[in-house]
């Protein structure tokens, strides 16, 4: 485990991102969370599974039944602490000992087809430069249902073409890459990477979660530690000090 960790630091610091797997006993738990989403909505999926939900919900209907998704699985105060340990080694490792994470969980639903998506952005500096998001897919994702990642080292590029849109775009798709994320797997990357959504091409919908965490002691950006993380884990000598 030791020198398969010191692959993943190597690579999450040389590239800005990671592809990790998640513990075996939380795949089960991913696995139990399906089936109660799929319960509780079962009007929704009718006799479809996720990957052909969009046979079931129209684009119009999506956005709504989303967001009743998403309340569903907040409401489930045990996830972002399993979330945390499926990949806790990792997330140790790259954050340190004393840990927050965001208070909402969030979901993404793209449908194939469906133009509305995140364009090539990075998360900061709304988010933190210290903080990591974690990319848990629910479905195996291939192709266009992947996130596009930009390597750290073509950044400054990228930046010289953000207001040129062909360019950017041949940029893209010289420079971007599509990793395949499987059910049990995880993309970590830092919020201050590019990435980009493209448009899902293929004939499955994509489910995914997404959170990020951060350090307690780095520096924030606009969002604030009281109105948008909560603590996951506290060093012992933080214990001391914080109640």
């Amino acid at each position: 485990m030791k020198n398969s960790l010191q692959n993943i630091e190597n690579e999450f610091f040389n590239k800005g991102f990671v592809k990790a797997k998640l513990k075996k006993e939380y795949v089960n738990k991913f696995k139990k969370l399906k089936e109660k989403i799929k319960n509780k909505f079962r009007d929704n999926f009718k006799n479809n599974n996720f990957e052909n939900f969009h046979k079931s919900v129209s684009l119009k209907d999506i956005n709504k039944v989303r967001m009743n998704i998403i309340s569903f699985i907040n409401a489930n105060d045990r996830l972002k602490k399993d979330i945390y340990l499926s990949l806790k080694t990792i997330i140790d490792s790259l954050l340190g000992p004393d840990i927050i994470i965001q208070k909402s969980i969030n979901l993404g639903i793209q449908m194939p087809s469906d133009p509305s998506r995140a364009l090539f952005h990075k998360d900061t500096p709304l988010s933190s430069y210290h903080e990591i998001v974690l990319w848990i897919p629910l479905v195996n994702c291939q192709k266009s249902m992947c996130m596009l990642m930009v390597e750290r080292n073509k950044h400054s590029q990228a930046e010289k073409l953000l207001n040129k849109k062909n360019k950017l775009e041949k940029f893209i798709k010289s420079y971007g890459q599509l990793r395949e994320i499987k059910f049990g797997e995880a993309l970590i990357f830092n919020t201050n990477n590019y990435h980009y959504v493209p448009i899902n091409q293929t004939k499955k919908t994509r489910w995914a979660i997404n959170i990020r965490l951060k350090n307690l002691f780095t520096p924030y950006g606009e969002r604030n530690l009281l109105d948008y993380y909560e603590i996951i884990k506290l060093s012992p000598l933080s214990k001391i000090f914080i109640k």
